[in-house]
């Protein structure tokens, strides 16, 4: 989840955190961003898409090989 709003002088205060199933995690806060808080923004949230696909695998070899492991 990213979240932004205009900060109290000048800028935006911009937060990103990431939903789990069972909980939240704050990944980052940039208060007072400038205007061109995206480009500020992206890296994050790039590193974040790749944490999100290395959990899906993750996950599916888990559930692979308890799978097999049942056999």
């Amino acid at each position: 989840m990213l979240r932004w709003e205009t900060a109290p002088h000048r800028g935006w205060d911009v937060t990103a955190r990431l939903a789990l199933a069972t909980t939240e995690v704050h990944l980052a806060s940039w208060p007072a961003a400038p205007d061109n808080w995206p480009q500020l923004v992206r890296p994050t949230l790039y590193e974040v898409t790749g944490l999100c696909r290395a959990l899906l695998v993750a996950t599916a070899a888990l559930d692979l090989a308890n799978h097999l492991a049942d056999r």
